[in-house]
């Protein structure tokens, strides 16, 4: 679900107005010149603030999921997705920068149980080709 400022974690707890505006600035403009269809994410991703959405999509994983079983919201998790703001494009892969005294993860997708240790190695041979 879009985070609307850095620490959009429960409400309106936390509110920043100029990360605010920033975000819904850069939004628009992916929304209308986007490499990508943005518009069709954006009215999903948005559709997901809808209980009943949410779970209409949870039901298509696990049999005899209903509305009523989910009386109150959780918490959120929020993951970083890099836009490339010169290309209007998500960054859909890891992306990392650095040189021999520091490595940057700029954008690691999704990098859960499933591919946090493989990525880890990935980054620790990044560092060591530019140590040699």
């Amino acid at each position: 679900m879009p985070a609307f400022w850095r620490e959009n974690y429960s409400g309106w707890e936390g509110f920043n107005f100029e990360e605010f505006a920033d975000i819904v600035s850069r939004q628009a403009s992916l929304f209308i010149s986007a490499n990508f269809n943005f518009k069709k994410l954006a009215v999903e991703e948005i559709r997901k603030y809808s209980r009943r959405k949410m779970v209409s999509l949870a039901s298509k994983m696990v049999e005899d999921t209903r509305i009523d079983h989910y009386t109150r919201w959780g918490a959120p998790g929020i993951r970083a997705q890099l836009v490339n703001i010169k290309n209007k494009k998500l960054e859909m892969d890891f992306v990392t920068e650095g040189d021999d005294r520091s490595m940057h993860i700029l954008n690691a997708v999704s990098p859960g149980f499933t591919c946090s240790i493989p990525f880890s190695r990935h980054a620790v041979d990044e560092i060591n080709t530019k140590l040699n």
